[in-house]
This record gives structure tokens, C-alpha cells and sequence, in this order.
């Protein structure tokens, strides 16, 4: 990663010797973010244990979408080409759900109850994200298609999970689930802007395996992120 930040920095520092048009944006970022892989589900239950008062969620991974959102800054060098290279640096929070339809518990004796919940998995990121693409200009207005990598550091992890069983009683999970410290994902985008605001939209997907370090069965659960946002030029 130091190599590819000295490499960026380095066409930056050149394009703007060779007096090249530079960008500076923030981002308003949100998206729809969720696991796939074998392991990613769709449903699951919630292991809990009335002598503790506490519980899990039985597989947290899910494949179902739940809402994100981040700020970033966004530099962005144009050549006279049309040539664009590119730097992104920001936080984020990644939310993926997955629906409870089940209690299997223990009060001295194991229970299980139908239940109807979600928990959600949130991953809080600092993202850096380098990119270069090219500039399209239609009826004098500027697409912007990129592409780069998003290498995500993970700062915190955990589940947030409620649901309520056919015996009256809401069952809720709260607990850390970090369990890997970065993700990788190659990530593509196609943005446009009238003025100073600009909307985006692009695609990430995660090379990292989530459960990794689980042990026992088959364990695969990697990121999927549709991203939208808009954007205000600094400059």
C-alpha cells in the first residue's frame, strides 16, 4: 500500500509540474452493502441464554442489504488528455442485514421459539481509496469513469440484533465482531456534475475473507457495495 500511495503521489506532483488542472471535492457517501459466498445468508437465529441475559446471532453475515453512509475527500489531478488519477480518503460505516427467524435458548433446560427479527452487522472503515480513469465530455458536461482499489481498515465491528418470539419476549444481541483488520475491493465508478454538485454511482466488491479465521465447516463470506453519493467542489 506504501508503494502504491508513493506511485499516485508521485503522477500527482508531475501532472501538476506539467500544469494540469487539479480537483478537490467532498462526499456525501451512502450505498447498499451485504456479504455473499457460502457462508452469506439470508436468514438465521439468535442463540441466547436467559442465566447471562445475553445472546448472539447465529451467522451475522447476511445477503441482504442495509443502508451505509461516509464522508470523504475526494483530489482528483485532470491532464489535457482527459486523463485522470486520484486520491479518496474517508470514513464509513457498511451496514448488511439478516433477517432472525428463530430463538434457540437456554434457561436451565435448551428452548427454541418462531421469532421475527434482523440484526445488522456494521463495519467502520477508514477507506483509501487511489484511482485513475478517463474524463467524457457530452454536450459540455463531464463524465468521470475511474477505477481503483478501496483498502478498507477496519476500526470497529459489531452486530446489532432484535427480535421478538412467538412467546411475547424481544430478544436482543449487541457484541464485537471484528474478526479480520482490513478488506481489499477493487471498486468502479461513473460520476458527473453540473456547477459545484455532482452525483456518483459505482461497484465494490470485497477480496477478503470475512470468517477466515473460523474454524470448522465451510466458512465464506466476502463484501458486495453498490455505491451512490454527491459531491461539492472545493475546488
Amino acid at each position: 500500500m506504501r508503494q502504491i500511495f508513493l506511485i499516485i503521489s508521485a503522477v500527482l506532483i508531475f501532472t501538476n509540474v506539467s500544469g494540469q488542472k487539479t480537483e478537490l471535492r467532498v462526499s456525501l457517501n451512502s450505498g447498499l452493502f451485504s456479504f455473499s459466498g457460502v457462508s452469506a445468508k439470508a436468514t438465521t437465529s439468535i442463540n441466547y441464554d436467559d442465566q447471562t441475559k445475553s445472546g448472539y446471532t447465529n451467522n451475522p453475515y447476511g445477503s441482504k442489504a442495509a443502508l451505509c453512509y461516509g464522508v470523504s475527500l475526494n483530489l482528483k489531478r485532470v491532464t489535457k488528455m482527459n486523463i485522470i488519477f486520484g486520491l479518496d480518503l474517508g470514513y464509513e460505516t457498511l451496514r448488511s442485514k439478516i433477517s432472525i427467524d428463530r430463538i434457540d435458548g437456554y434457561n436451565g433446560t435448551p428452548y427454541q421459539y418462531s421469532a421475527s427479527g434482523k440484526t445488522f452487522l456494521n463495519n467502520s472503515f477508514l477507506n483509501f481509496n487511489p484511482f485513475i480513469g478517463y474524463r467524457f465530455i457530452v454536450n459540455n458536461i463531464c463524465f468521470d469513469l475511474t477505477g481503483g482499489f478501496d483498502y478498507g481498515y477496519i476500526l470497529k465491528a459489531n452486530e446489532d440484533g432484535s427480535a421478538t418470539a412467538t412467546n411475547g419476549i424481544k430478544y436482543t444481541t449487541s457484541l464485537d465482531r471484528k474478526d479480520i483488520t482490513f478488506d481489499l475491493r477493487p471498486r468502479v465508478q461513473l460520476s458527473t456534475e453540473y456547477k459545484v454538485i455532482g452525483l456518483y454511482i459505482g461497484y465494490s466488491y470485497g477480496l477478503m475473507d470475512y470468517m477466515m479465521h473460523y474454524k470448522g465447516g465451510t466458512n465464506d463470506a466476502s463484501a458486495r457495495l453498490f455505491r451512490f453519493g454527491i459531491t461539492y467542489k472545493i475546488k
